[in-house]
């Protein structure tokens, strides 16, 4: 075993090493000397059966269960499997928890009645209502020892004070022989218990109360204890602990509590509240009536807790049109399934000739890949992306053609530019060609009434202006050889 050793790095609790068929692990939690509220003595992790996921489940349920005001203990029943990703219903871990307050204490704070707590662990042990009720009893006795000024686990507690304050080196052995002194308690054996109850987790309540009398005795109050723990512990419902304690419910889970009628709160009228004599003796009547659970198998099978792989090939089976529980992956999953979707065509279309007097049977539809389909979505897509991107840019280019068009328009004609100062004259050719078109007005008439007509900016006065041409001057006929030749008759 390790020592406890308190240095500047921090505090380490004492180990130790169970024996390999050990039924049971302990571990003590309380205020340490010197120190604080912290892990007194636990196994090494891992160990066997026992995970750091186990452990941690357990030093939480350790940490903040607490006696209700008037009581002088706590007692719970905690689940330590609940986000065990390994869990099977029937094979996982529990754990039986005793919570005090030391009278006449102080811990390293000064304050009065310290608190300390034992809890023993079983990893895929056998859960039955009788075992389980035994082990809790022959717990009870070591712990509480009552009719005695003071209890075990109180002398217990001083004597590992003054250990710790007085001889650091016997704390090991201390702890060592009060642990030896549980090596009685009832085994559980292993188990080969499986899941033998379902339920839906919509319908489940957040918290269950059983509220018994003030002066119950602890067998009666362990034994619907240990009868809710064997229905949950072969079962598909995520549960957290069984208490009597008043701690706040652990968040993720379900929670049931059994409480003395002088300590029932409000918050404990707000769930499910029965009284100790309305639980049932039957674990079937129990599922159904405090849990609102069902025997597995009877229509509830999708509801076990399998992997993503399991649950995956379980839809693709039933898409299929395959019986549930017949998943498979791989090419031969993928060749049934194609058969059976052809039987089914085939028996439809069958089906289908006899109703209607030999009408041909239609082929089987083809399933066409979903990769068609989201190829098809993009193209699609992708044409209106563009269409809408032409046509802004249409929209855009509008004013520029608008503008083109204007200076076509205010443009001078050619005839008209020939009379400014200091530019050539039309050809006569021209000239007569544009005062002579009976078809056509002249080029600047048209200017003017086009500009005009557009509602434009008008166009210069000296553009608009006629200017009448200087006259072409007179053809004279000159001579030729021809009028000096002599005629011939």
């Amino acid at each position: 075993m390790r020592r406890n050793e308190t240095s500047a790095a921090g505090y380490e609790p004492p180990r130790y090493r169970a024996a390999d068929d050990a039924a049971w692990y302990h571990v003590l939690h309380g205020n340490v000397p010197e120190h604080q509220i912290d892990l007194m003595y636990g196994p090494e992790i891992p160990q066997g059966l026992l995970t750091p996921t186990h452990f941690s489940h357990m030093a939480r349920l350790m940490k903040y269960i607490e006696p209700q005001t008037n009581g002088t203990h706590a007692f719970a029943i905690g689940n330590l499997s609940r986000d065990d990703t390994q869990h099977e219903a029937g094979h996982g871990a529990i754990a039986l928890i005793f919570a005090f307050r030391i009278g006449g204490a102080t811990d390293h704070a000064g304050r009065g009645h310290p608190p300390f707590a034992h809890g023993i662990a079983a990893i895929d042990r056998e859960v039955r209502p009788a075992s389980l009720l035994e082990a809790a009893a022959g717990f009870h006795r070591r712990m509480m020892n009552e009719g005695d000024s003071d209890s075990p686990a109180g002398a217990f507690y001083r004597a590992y004070v003054r250990a710790v304050l007085e001889h650091p080196d016997g704390v090991s052995r201390v702890l060592a022989r009060y642990v030896e002194a549980f090596d009685d308690l009832p085994r559980l054996p292993r188990s080969d218990l499986s899941l033998a109850w379902a339920a839906d987790p919509g319908a489940q309540p957040r918290r269950v109360v059983i509220v018994h009398g003030d002066d119950e005795p602890f067998e009666a109050v362990a034994g619907v204890a240990s009868r809710l723990a064997a229905v949950l512990f072969r079962s598909s419902i995520k549960w957290t602990a069984i208490t009597t304690g008043r701690e706040a419910d652990i968040p993720g889970g379900l929670s049931v509590r059994l409480v003395a009628e002088r300590d029932v709160t409000t918050e404990d009228r707000q769930g499910r509240l029965l009284r100790i004599k309305e639980v049932p003796e039957d674990e079937a009547a129990i599922a159904r009536t405090v849990f609102s659970a069902r025997p597995y198998g009877a229509g509830l099978e999708k509801l076990k807790p399998v992997g993503w792989r399991e649950r995956y090939a379980a839809q693709g089976a039933q898409a299929a049109g395959a019986p549930e529980g017949a998943a498979r992956t791989g090419p031969e999953a993928e060749a049934a399934r194609r058969e059976q979707a052809a039987a089914d065509a085939t028996r439809a279309g069958g089906r289908a000739e006899a109703a209607e007097g030999g009408r041909a049977q239609k082929p089987p539809v083809v399933e066409r890949p979903p990769w068609r389909s989201w190829i098809k979505g993009a193209v699609v897509g992708a044409s209106a992306t563009l269409a809408a991107v032409a046509s802004v840019l249409g929209v855009l280019s509008e004013p520029a053609r608008e503008e083109e068009r204007r200076a076509d328009v205010a443009a001078p004609p050619a005839a008209v530019m020939g009379s400014e100062p200091g530019m050539a004259a039309p050809a006569p050719s021209q000239a007569r060609m544009a005062t002579s078109s009976p078809e056509a007005p002249p080029a600047a008439a048209r200017g003017t009434r086009t500009a005009q007509g557009r509602g434009s900016q008008r166009a210069p006065a000296r553009w608009t202006q006629r200017r009448t041409p200087p006259p072409a001057p007179a053809e004279t006929a000159e001579p030729t050889v021809f009028d000096s030749a002599p005629v011939f008759r």
